[in-house]
C-alpha cells in the first residue's frame, strides 16, 4: 500500500459513535460491526422488555459479500506525498461508517438495525357530525 502523509486543517465531529471510526492516515484494515435493535411505542410510560439479538433472523443470517467478476485494473499516480484537506464539518458518524483521509487498504462494515414499533389498536371513533347542514 503507498504511504502518503495526511494533512488536515481541522476537523470536528459532533458525534462517533456506534463501530464507527474517524481516520486520519493510513490504515491497512477498518472492520466496523454495529447491531442495533430499535423500540418505538406509543406510552407514557415504558417498562424493561427482555429482548435478545438472537430472537430475530436478521441477525442469525451471514454477511453476504457479492463476488466482484470483472477485472479491475487500477494505476495511480501521486507525486505529491501529502493529503492536504482543509476545514471538515461532520453532524454525526454512526452505525458502522468511516470517515477517512488517507490509503485504506480494506474496509468491511457492516450495520443491521431490527426496528419494532408497537402502535395501540385504534379505539372505536365517534363519527363527526357535519355542521354545515341547515336544515
Amino acid at each position: 500500500m503507498f504511504s502518503r502523509i495526511s494533512k488536515v486543517k481541522s476537523i470536528v465531529s459532533d458525534t462517533v459513535s456506534f463501530s464507527s471510526a474517524l481516520q486520519i492516515g493510513d490504515t491497512s484494515y477498518i472492520d466496523g460491526n454495529a447491531l442495533a435493535i430499535a423500540v418505538q411505542k406509543k406510552s407514557e410510560t415504558f417498562a424493561s422488555v427482555d429482548i435478545h439479538f438472537n430472537d430475530y433472523d436478521i441477525f442469525k443470517k451471514p454477511l453476504y459479500i457479492p463476488r466482484l467478476n470483472e477485472p479491475v485494473i487500477s494505476s495511480f499516480s501521486n507525486p505529491n506525498p501529502f493529503i492536504r484537506v482543509g476545514n471538515i464539518n461532520i453532524i454525526g458518524i454512526s452505525s458502522s461508517s468511516v470517515v477517512g483521509v488517507g490509503n485504506v487498504g480494506h474496509a468491511r462494515m457492516e450495520s443491521r438495525v431490527k426496528h419494532i414499533r408497537e402502535v395501540p389498536k385504534k379505539t372505536e371513533e365517534t363519527p363527526i357530525e357535519d355542521s354545515t347542514n341547515n336544515t
